[in-house]
């Protein structure tokens, strides 16, 4: 479905073109109509255009400056020149601004309804090649190694992907991995000498390290590989098929290879790295807790130590009473950016996941409460002090809790303090809102009073420095009046003042208005009033 603006300074050619031709069947669901190339900005700033239709040759900007203006922000619309001037000079300009057709004044119907179909064709061909599966194809094929890294961030992270989808995401990407057979993970930390890097050399000395694990892990493993927040570089390793039959054996290959890496960085690089190897586990399963226990594991037993290799066994069961962390506290999205972004709804699951796993699996821990307590207060004051607000004035007597520290003795009492405190935390951002919407509207209504003949949906916008679509659908949400319709309402009254109580001539008062044509101020009194200015002031006398 398209919308379609028609643009020249003859109201009656506009309307003609509007209204006579069967555009529905070219499936253009609304003709826009526009008596200058200001108003035609307004119309396509607002409105989703797919193909314009003007004359060259009109006051103010012409057909050529309007359709320059169109090109340098809305470049996939079609523009069609429609003009009585046959003028190479002209024609020459057309072609620069890529004009789909020139048309010459008069024209037959059937000329004006070919050069359409010419340009809407012309769209749904750009768009086919864009959304073509071998476009597509190519566009993966280009960013692969930004969307492999995605997709192994996801895993790591946590983020639940089911086996079709995680099968589809493999082929696509060309990752050779099977689903249910064993794999591990490596994390390798760069140590000596490459801390002398800085800058661009960085990535260069990663990118050397992972071509050097790639190459010696090639013969025996699919390998994926990846940089984290932590600043290790991980892989996830997997045995190609007929490489060996037991756990066993790939443990064995595995630690070999990892230590010639070392053996090759220090040789080649000049530089050591200490490595760390997972257990071994069927892939997809238990990523994120395998990464989560590496990270852990290489703080506690490698430390600050240089150049050392560590292969971590299959641990036993945990005990039931055994201490963990809370999944859903720090799993995305994270607290602070839910509350940051205002993301209310999705903040309430959020808090209802943390609080049902609070109770169904650390009820008895007066620990696990304190930790909730702490990074939920975090969470909630750098999001407050990030919008310049103070904690206390915005909680009032709520702030004496926060100060005194946590006196929860039940999860009840935690959940009941977090919701209230976050629920006057919205109320505050949207009473904000409110007011900043408020002030918004006035501050247009102030411009437009002061100038009334020269506004225009981008004065307005550039004077209140807001994108002009963004401030036209937050002005009529908050009146219920489009901008352009505010315009239209005011200068009509205007009109309509001054043609009762001056003895202003009509075309003075059209240019005081800002019409620059007589003849187009004229038609838009008659469709508002029924009555030609002269004979509204003719019946008043």
């Amino acid at each position: 479905m398209h919308q379609l603006l028609i643009v020249d300074d003859q109201p009656d050619l506009v309307d003609d073109l509007a209204e006579m031709i069967p555009w529905e069947q070219l499936d253009i669901v609304k003709v826009h109509k526009a008596y200058s190339a200001r108003e035609a900005l307004e119309i396509i700033t607002v409105h989703p255009i797919s193909v314009m239709i003007t004359d060259i040759r009109m006051p103010g900007d012409s057909g050529l400056d309007l359709i320059e203006q169109v090109r340098a922000s809305w470049e996939k619309i079609r523009c069609i020149l429609l003009t009585g001037y046959d003028d190479f000079d002209y024609a020459k300009r057309a072609l620069q601004n890529q004009v789909t057709d020139y048309l010459l004044k008069p024209c037959e119907d059937e000329e004006v309804l070919g050069a359409v179909t010419k340009a809407l064709k012309s769209i749904e061909d750009e768009w086919k090649s864009i959304a073509s599966y071998q476009n597509a194809m190519q566009s993966i094929k280009l960013n692969q190694p930004a969307l492999r890294n995605h997709l192994l961030m996801e895993l790591l992270e946590g983020r639940r992907v089911s086996f079709e989808e995680l099968d589809e995401r493999l082929e696509l990407l060309e990752l050779p991995l099977r689903q249910e057979v064993p794999y591990s993970l490596m994390l390798i930390r760069l140590e000596d000498y490459f801390d002398r890097y800085r800058g661009n050399d960085v990535p260069l000395m990663e990118y050397a390290i992972f071509n050097m694990a790639e190459e010696l892990f090639a013969d025996t493993f699919h390998i994926w590989q990846i940089k984290d927040k932590h600043g290790y570089l991980i892989f996830l390793i997997q045995p190609k098929p007929g490489t060996g039959s037991s756990e066993l054996d790939w443990k064995d290959k595995a630690e070999n290879k990892a230590s010639r890496l070392q053996h090759s960085v220090k040789q080649f690089l000049k530089g050591t790295i200490s490595v760390l190897l997972s257990r071994w586990g069927p892939f997809p399963q238990q990523v994120k807790k395998l990464y989560d226990e590496s990270v852990i594991q290489f703080r506690q037993h490698i430390g600050s130590d240089r150049e050392l290799l560590l292969t971590l066994a299959e641990q036993p069961e945990p005990e039931a009473r055994s201490v963990n962390s809370l999944t859903h506290l720090y799993d995305p999205p994270m607290l602070v950016h839910l509350i940051e972004a205002g993301q209310w709804e999705a903040l309430d699951e959020k808090m209802d996941a943390i609080f049902n796993e609070l109770e169904q699996k650390w009820s008895h821990s007066h620990e696990h409460i304190l930790e909730t307590y702490f990074m939920i207060v975090s969470a909630f004051s750098y999001s407050i002090h990030k919008s310049k607000r103070w904690i206390q004035e915005l909680l009032g007597e709520e702030y004496k809790k926060l100060v005194n520290g946590p006196q929860f003795h039940t999860i009840q009492q935690l959940r009941d303090w977090s919701m209230s405190i976050l629920q006057v935390y919205k109320q505050s951002v949207d009473a904000e809102t409110k007011d900043s919407r408020s002030s918004l509207v006035r501050q247009v209504q102030d411009y437009v009073y002061h100038h009334l003949s020269e506004a225009s949906l981008q004065s307005i916008a550039a004077h209140v420095f807001l994108n002009p679509s963004y401030l036209s659908k937050v002005y009529k949400l908050e009146t219920g009046e489009g901008i352009s319709d505010y315009l239209f309402r005011l200068k009509m009254e205007q009109a309509t003042y001054k043609l009762r109580n001056t003895s202003e001539k009509v075309y003075e008062i059209a240019e005081g208005l800002g019409y620059m044509k007589t003849s187009y101020f004229i038609k838009l009194f008659k469709d508002k009033f029924g009555l030609t200015p002269q004979e509204y002031r003719d019946k008043l006398a």
